[in-house]
Formats: C-alpha cells, sequence, structure tokens
C-alpha cells in the first residue's frame, strides 16, 4: 500500500469519523431537546387540566351548596396562583436546561463542520475538477474554490483574500510595473499605449491550466480581458474602450509592438498567488453529494457510507495488519485501531464493521 492510500484510509478514519460522530451526539442533543419541549408542553397541559377538573367539582358542588359560590372563586383564585407560580419556575428551570442542550449542539456541530473541514483541506479523495474564482465585492474579494471529486462528492471552499498581499493591492502595478499594451496605431505608424499599472482586478477564474481575469481602470471605464495559459505560457489580451473591443493578441502589428513575455509574467505570477491560497486556512461553505447540498444539515454519514462501501477502500482495509505491535512506522493504521475508531461513532457499529471486514 502506497503512501497515499495509507493517508486516505488514515484521514477518513480520523477527521471523517469523526464528524459523522459529531453528527450523532448532535442528533442525540437534538432529540432530547424536542422530548424536553414536549415535557414542557405536556407539564403545561396537565396543569391546566387539573384546573379544569377542579373547577368543575367545584361547580357540582356549588349546586348543592349555593352559598360556598363566593368560596369557590377564592379557591380558584388561590389555584390559579399557586399553579402559575409553580409553572413559572418550572418553566424556567425547563427552558434553562433547553438552552444548556441547544449550546451543546452547537459545539457537536461545529466540531463537526470543523472535522469534515480538515478532512477536504487534506485533498484525501480523487480531483477530478477544481477551479479558483474572485469576485469584486464592495469591501473585499469574494474568493471560492470549487472542487469535484471522487464518489460522486463535491464542495466549495471559500479562501481569505486578506491572506494574499496582491489582493490587499490588486492593481496590475502590484504585479509588474510599468507594463503598457498598444491600443491604437494611426496611419502614420504612430503608437497609443495603454498603462495599466492603475487597472484594478475586477474578477477571475483559475481553472486547470487556464486563468481568466479582468481589469478594470476606475477612471476612464476601460477594462483589460487576459486570458493565461500556464503550461503555454500564451496570453489572449481584450482591450475595451467605450463598448469597442480590440482583440490585440489577434493583431499582428499590435503584437509587434509589445512584449509579451513580461505580461506572462505578471499573470503567471498572479496565477501562483492565487493557488498559494489553497495552501492557506480554507473554510468550508458547501458540501454536496450527488448534488445534494448536506453541510447545513450535517448529513455526513451519507459521505462516511459513500466512501466505506466502495470496494476500492475495502480492499486498502484488507490489506491493513490486524495491529500495529509490530509496525515500523508509528503512524501506520490497523484493523484493531479502525474498529476502535467506529466503536466512538456511537451508531451503526455492527453494520459499518460488516461493510469494510465482509
Amino acid at each position: 500500500m502506497d503512501e497515499n492510500d495509507l493517508n486516505e484510509l488514515k484521514y477518513i478514519f480520523s477527521y471523517l469519523v469523526d464528524s459523522f460522530s459529531y453528527e450523532v451526539e448532535r442528533d442525540k442533543k437534538s432529540g432530547e431537546i424536542e422530548n424536553t419541549t414536549r415535557q414542557l408542553e405536556n407539564d403545561k397541559k396537565a396543569i391546566d387540566k387539573m384546573k379544569k377538573s377542579m373547577r368543575e367539582n367545584m361547580d357540582e358542588f356549588v349546586v348543592t351548596y349555593n352559598d360556598f359560590k363566593a368560596n369557590e372563586e377564592k379557591i380558584m383564585d388561590y389555584i390559579s396562583s399557586v399553579t402559575d407560580q409553580y409553572y413559572t419556575k418550572h418553566s424556567q428551570d425547563i427552558l434553562s436546561t433547553i438552552s444548556q442542550l441547544k449550546h451543546e449542539m452547537e459545539k457537536y456541530i461545529e466540531n463537526g463542520i470543523k472535522a469534515m473541514n480538515q478532512f477536504f483541506s487534506l485533498n484525501p479523495l480523487t480531483i477530478l475538477n477544481s477551479s479558483i474564482e474572485i469576485s469584486a465585492g464592495k469591501d473585499a474579494f469574494d474568493i471560492r474554490q470549487y472542487i469535484q471529486c471522487s464518489y460522486g462528492i463535491s464542495y466549495i471552499f471559500r479562501l481569505e483574500p486578506g491572506l494574499s498581499q496582491f489582493m490587499k493591492n490588486p492593481y496590475f502595478s502590484s504585479l509588474y510595473t510599468g507594463i503598457k499594451i498598444p491600443v491604437l496605431i494611426a496611419g502614420d505608424g504612430s503608437v497609443n499605449y495603454e498603462n495599466l499599472d492603475s487597472y484594478k482586478l475586477s474578477g477571475a477564474k483559475l481553472s486547470e491550466n487556464i486563468l481568466d481575469c479582468s481589469f478594470y481602470n476606475e477612471t476612464s471605464g476601460n477594462t483589460i480581458d487576459l486570458k493565461y495559459k500556464i503550461s503555454g505560457p500564451d496570453t489572449e489580451i481584450v482591450f475595451t474602450s467605450n463598448g469597442e473591443k480590440a482583440k490585440i493578441t489577434e493583431n499582428y502589428d499590435f503584437m509587434s509592438h509589445m512584449d509579451v513575455k513580461i505580461m506572462d509574467d505578471a499573470l503567471g505570477k498572479l496565477a501562483k498567488e492565487i493557488t498559494g491560497l489553497t495552501e492557506k486556512d480554507r473554510q468550508l461553505v458547501s458540501l454536496r453529494i450527488d448534488g445534494e447540498e448536506i453541510l447545513p444539515t450535517m448529513s455526513f454519514e451519507k459521505i462516511f457510507f459513500r466512501i466505506i462501501k466502495s470496494d476500492y477502500i475495502k480492499s486498502l482495509v484488507k490489506e491493513l495488519p490486524e495491529n500495529c505491535e509490530n509496525c515500523e512506522n508509528p503512524d501506520s493504521i490497523s484493523k484493531e485501531l479502525i474498529r476502535h475508531r467506529i466503536h466512538i461513532i456511537g451508531k451503526d457499529e455492527d453494520y459499518i464493521l460488516s461493510t469494510l471486514f465482509g
């Protein structure tokens, strides 16, 4: 078993198991909250039923002993006062218990999402497609990484723009100072250039080997759209002014007045800057299996069962030693350790073990 396979198993039976176990604990707390809330409702109904029954008995008594009518109201007022005081105190105690249960449930949700965040941050599964999209907001950039991987699972990370030096000052001059592109060639052969220093990033998409990005000039309203092929390198440039587009890289005359290598260097730097954000803290904001969003509902068991039911994972588990008593690698994983980890989930233990070990 190679190191990648071993790591995948370790991540599954650590972070993924943790996230599943937190889901189970969340469900338990949710059940306790429902039962306690129902208990409070039933207590209120029981008190109301008792008061109604006592009123009916009093009414029957007054039919025979009419002169007791004035006392009936005094007794019922007293009973209402006592039961109201009791219920107020009782409900406060119950509501305090519910508040504590909700706090505990929220911690399980927080820890479950954190564990799932750690799991996918390690890129444990085979990635089929990945892209990063940047959009300019009012006060900051919104940067998201979209990943589609094996097992029908896809997820989205929000990346932190504050961790990028370029995103703090997103002007072209932060990539490379003094880059100019030819935008007009007069009949006499003179060339008008556009200096890109004051152009600010408005959006970008980095997918596989292609970086698409747009910059705009806040003063003139001019824009420049760039498409950079990283492995080429190869760059397409489109300049827009007053709604008129000029495809710079499709015009030989323009290209003869431009240093393409400097532009490639600048865009290569931007691509590295964007990619570098994936190596820093990322926040999981969406998690889907077969297109179904499960992060808000914390349905992590769907991810867990989809993975462990695969023949691939079962074949890897089969290769593991029974225990690690004689393992040279202290980070090794064993069947014994997996059984221990499954036990802490607290749900479907026999089914999970039979699925994994047959």
